[in-house]
């Protein structure tokens, strides 16, 4: 079969799909006394020819005057000021406090000096045990290719 024919043979059913198509949302368009937008975006779509769905159009931004602004923002801060009104204590009620807020409220911790003193030599002494670990690999590290080398020798000999 040739390429041709079949392109027309493609074209020829989907005019009579388009069609059925058509006619089928008539049909629908006659029961339901107003069209959706959706179904008579597709109708215009057939009747034209095209296969593929017209975008619908954008929908426009909205704009607010800053009257309406400001009676928002007036609304939204009522709303605020009951809300934490509302969330104040009554004066005659028992505070209970959790452990939480209660730590935070504390007073801050201060270390003593002689505590400082004692933290400090710890470190010291932490300091000092690793830097004479990495001279001792350090040293180990350059002893290793001399006794090597010295195998070797006596080895030949």
């Amino acid at each position: 079969m040739d390429t041709a024919q079949i392109l027309a043979d493609l074209r020829a059913q989907r005019e009579r799909i388009s069609q059925a198509i058509t006619a089928l949302e008539t049909l629908e368009e006659t029961a339901v006394s107003r069209p959706t937008a959706k179904a008579a975006t597709k109708a215009a779509a057939v009747k034209s020819g095209k296969t593929a769905a017209v975008a619908p159009p954008a929908a426009k931004k909205r704009v607010i005057s800053p009257e309406a602004r400001k009676r928002m923002a007036a609304a939204q801060q009522k709303r605020w000021a009951t809300k934490k009104k509302a969330a104040k204590p009554v004066a005659g009620a028992k505070q209970v406090a959790s452990k939480k807020t209660a730590a935070k409220s504390a007073e801050k911790r201060v270390v003593s000096p002689e505590s400082r003193k004692r933290m400090a030599e710890a470190q010291q002494k932490r300091w000092a045990k690793k830097k004479r670990a990495v001279k001792a690999a350090a040293k180990k590290a350059a002893a290793a290719p001399v006794a090597t080398s010295a195998m070797k020798e006596a080895a030949k000999a």
